[in-house]
């Protein structure tokens, strides 16, 4: 039903690939599938001796993004090439879209995740949304953990979670209505640390678009050109969608200093 999908490159595959990291140690009863999807890797001969060492205790697939990018690039339509800015930062996303079969797409990143803790809640909630409101177009659990009221008195977001602070900053200079969700806060905000989406909805989204429209509500880094944070955030703006984020306890750790 979810395919459970990570992207692992050069600078950080031996770190991920223990038997205690939480991509293999994450269960739900909904995870069908873990995708491994590397990117970037010049130490192969290494990296499958360890994921040999893996596959007899795990079960998940591992794909190339080099072995796919000319398919990829057509399926999407993609005006995207190696000389971009941030190529190499994007194409990933779009190779592990392609190869998902699953009824949902579910990203976890690999190089920040140091504590992740997702109920089956999060999924089925997540599941009438995606399904049932027209506006969503992913979901996503906070970065804070117990996605705790902020007591603060100094920070922006005093008396109200960062997901509710940040539903009030994607509408600020919009003149639009909020869409209503009682389980999730709304943004048009946009992370490719975590993310869940439907498959089919997030294969037919033009992901063409001009990275200037993203402009106040792209909150990620700026080494990464037109990437695919700027690039859903701009179809979110112009397609009036959202992302959604969960207002539970559900919580993954994004920075490791801040446990």
């Amino acid at each position: 039903m979810i395919t459970l999908n990570t992207i692992i490159y050069e600078g950080n595959y031996n770190d991920f690939l223990k038997e205690n990291n939480w991509f293999f140690t994450f269960n739900s009863k909904y995870i069908s599938k873990k995708i491994i999807t590397v990117n970037n890797l010049s130490s192969k001969d290494i990296f499958e001796n360890k994921i040999k060492h893996l596959k007899e205790y795990f079960d998940f697939e591992v794909i190339y993004v080099d072995d796919l990018l000319e398919e990829v690039k057509t399926y999407f339509n993609l005006t995207i090439d190696s000389s971009n800015t941030g190529y190499y930062y994007t194409i990933p996303y779009f190779v592990s879209l392609y190869k998902t079969d699953s009824e949902y797409f579910f990203n976890v990143a690999s190089d920040c995740m140091d504590d992740i803790k997702i109920t089956d809640d999060f999924f089925e909630k997540s599941f009438i949304e995606l399904t049932e409101n027209n506006f969503c177009n992913t979901t996503m659990v906070t970065w804070c953990k117990n996605n705790e009221i902020t007591t603060d008195v100094f920070s922006p977001h005093f008396g109200i979670t960062i997901g509710e602070y940040e539903e009030s900053e994607s509408f600020k200079k919009l003149n639009r209505d909020i869409p209503k969700s009682e389980n999730f806060s709304i943004r048009y905000n946009f992370t490719d640390q975590l993310f869940l989406g439907k498959t089919n909805t997030l294969k037919q989204i033009n992901y063409n678009v001009d990275e200037n429209i993203s402009g106040m509500w792209y909150t990620g880094p700026q080494y990464g050109g037109n990437c695919f944070e700027k690039r859903m955030v701009g179809h979110h703006i112009i397609n009036n969608v959202y992302n959604f984020v969960f207002k539970n306890s559900d919580y993954y750790i994004h920075d490791i200093n801040k446990k």
